[in-house]
């Protein structure tokens, strides 16, 4: 589920959503949107492709947030 903590909305005008997670790789940037708003903004630093699961590490916090498919759509630039 989103969190309260939004980004703005997105910058990355030249991103492609991401259909499948096992399309993704460690170090790919990613976006995870919901509803026109990036929440998180990142580096991949694992997937979980069984769960539709992606871990971000944020750019703006540092922290690793796990990102669901069900619950955002993955951008990647």
């Amino acid at each position: 589920m989103p969190v309260a903590n939004a980004h703005s909305q997105s910058t990355t005008s030249h991103a492609r959503r991401v259909r499948s997670i096992r399309s993704l790789r460690r170090g790919d940037t990613v976006e995870a949107r919901s509803g026109g708003t990036t929440y998180f903004r990142g580096e991949v630093q694992d997937t979980a492709p069984g769960l539709s699961t992606v871990w971000i590490r944020d750019e703006s916090t540092g922290q690793r947030t796990a990102a669901s498919m069900d619950d955002f759509s993955l951008w990647k630039e």
